[in-house]
């Protein structure tokens, strides 16, 4: 498909998400269906039916998405002025590697900068009751990374996931941080300052719209996201009870993207029963600091 960078464009998928309430996995079908996103907006509910999987009252709703453009102009400026930026799948700079999902994203909302997708970036992951070796792993990694010119992508999470941020940081890395809320409702609060510090060089990416408030039910959303903007998946200190690692352990699994998990032999990162199951997801377990070079290696 064409890319373009085109504020036309940008809001006639606006309205289809918005007030069409098309989702990425629609978004995907009506493409394949239509072709054009003009061609989808000029759609009427009859012939979309002919979408499988496609309901009266979803067909309904995006043959009057064309009714909302102005609302959805009016709403582009309001993201605007809040500096909330929109990257539809339709640019240039979207980031390329989210193709790898069946239903990439039809748009993202951001502050700050898109990840460049002609540098290398790696999502550096792991639990939220992070251990001081953990923290003090994952520092000396994403310090490690930054000064190979490769950017840093993680979640906002208090442990591993903050302490992959501030690593990248204090080498002048560009880091970014994929939220589970929309760009209004940084979750959680107190990690507020360190959001605003990531937006300065690097940027903040969500799915959802500023209103939208946190919600553990938006993980697959940012695990979605992790997985497929970076090269590599790296994962420091995590334990049975990470709900958010062993999805994003089952997300990498499915798309095929290499995962890692960096061992310190010196501590207890990571209990057996987390160890088998990221195994079982493809993952490779990689013992020593100095494995950190060979998963430089492997990006491409």
């Amino acid at each position: 498909m064409t890319k373009t960078k085109d504020k036309k464009t940008t809001i006639a998928v606006l309205a289809l998400v918005r007030y069409g309430e098309v989702t990425p996995r629609m978004m995907e079908a009506l493409l394949r269906h239509y072709g054009t996103i003009e061609m989808i907006l000029a759609s009427d509910a009859g012939t979309l039916m002919a979408i499988g999987g496609m309901t009266t009252d979803t067909a309904n709703k995006i043959a009057q998405a064309s009714d909302f453009l102005e609302d959805a102009e009016t709403y582009y400026q309001l993201l605007l002025d809040k500096k909330i930026h929109i990257i539809t799948r339709f640019d240039s700079d979207y980031p390329h590697n989210l193709f790898e999902l069946h239903d990439p994203p039809p748009l993202l909302f951001y502050r700050g900068i898109i990840p460049d997708s002609t540098v290398k970036i790696v999502s550096v992951v792991g639990t939220q009751t992070a251990s001081n070796e953990g923290i003090e792993l994952t520092t000396t990694i994403a310090k490690k990374l930054a000064t190979e010119n490769i950017q840093i992508l993680s979640g906002l999470h208090t442990g591993i996931n903050i302490s992959s941020h501030l690593g990248a940081k204090s080498s002048s890395g560009k880091t970014f941080a994929v939220l589970e809320s929309g760009l209004e409702n940084i979750f959680p609060e107190e990690n507020r300052p360190i959001a605003v510090d990531i937006a300065q060089t690097g940027g903040l990416i969500t799915e959802f719209t500023e209103e939208i408030e946190f919600s553990t039910e938006y993980f697959l959303s940012a695990n979605r996201l992790l997985a497929a903007i970076s090269q590599a998946v790296i994962i420091t200190e995590f334990y049975k009870d990470d709900s958010f690692v062993y999805d994003l352990l089952e997300v990498c699994s499915q798309i095929g993207k290499m995962a890692f998990i960096l061992i310190d032999p010196k501590y207890t990162l990571v209990d057996t029963e987390s160890l088998n199951h990221a195994v079982k997801c493809g993952a490779i377990p990689m013992v020593g600091l100095d494995k950190l070079d060979d998963i430089i290696h492997s990006l491409v």
